[in-house]
């Protein structure tokens, strides 16, 4: 089952109109300060679901990384590569298109479409912006879809908000602490390692009354 023709009409329309507000200009702090818990440090296989043009990707490359991520709106890879300055090499990959160049892939297309047997198993996933992209069904069974492309012993950075849901419609939707405790801690073992009231960092969260909004840092597995 692959995202409602819905939500993939208002995700690529956000692109298309510049509404791309949950792009950070910087690494994710988060990131920086957790990603040795997440990957081996000589190196390993990161998976970044919802990538857009993040500048985690590049950041993780750096570090000696190889990094896959998956993207819906070609447009946001196309913004990637010209701001890296790179050249990729472009192919089709079943449900896919692959943009390519060095250790970064990008795959275009519906992260509900990915299969681990033909993307292979990776140390770590980094979930900045995918799992609160996502309406509650669809994070039901974007859950364990996710962990079946950590290999035995990998780990995921997750990263969610928590703010009052009657007050703003997402995306980014509100994924409190005990929806993720009943996503992943009867799975693997879940930790959450950061949080941080993040209320003035987005001009939407006053415009909507909201006064508290949380994010918050988790490890899975």
């Amino acid at each position: 089952m692959t995202l409602s023709p819905k939500d993939r009409d208002a995700w690529l329309t956000r692109w298309r109109e510049g509404r791309t507000g949950f792009h950070l200009d910087r690494v994710n702090p988060f990131l920086e300060r957790n990603a040795d818990r997440m990957l081996p440090a000589g190196g390993g296989r990161v998976l970044v679901p919802l990538c857009g043009k993040s500048l985690d990707l590049r950041w993780l490359v750096a570090r000696g990384h190889d990094v896959v991520g998956v993207e819906l709106a070609e447009q946001a890879v196309e913004e990637l590569y010209r701001d890296l300055g790179r050249t990729a090499s472009i192919s089709e990959r079943g449900a896919f298109r692959s943009w390519k160049s060095d250790r970064l892939e990008i795959l275009v297309g519906d992260i509900f479409e990915l299969d681990s047997a033909a993307t292979g198993a990776f140390h770590g996933i980094w979930d900045r912006a995918a799992l609160i992209a996502l309406r509650p069904d669809d994070r039901a069974r974007y859950a364990p879809h996710i962990l079946d492309f950590l290999c035995p012993g990998g780990q995921m950075l997750l990263c969610t908000i928590d703010y009052d849901q009657s007050k703003m419609d997402g995306p980014p939707f509100s994924v409190p602490a005990c929806e993720v405790n009943a996503y992943f801690d009867n799975v693997l073992p879940l930790e959450k390692l950061e949080e941080k009231d993040v209320t003035d960092g987005n001009p939407r969260f006053g415009e909507s009354g909201l006064s508290r909004v949380l994010e918050e840092l988790w490890l899975v597995g």
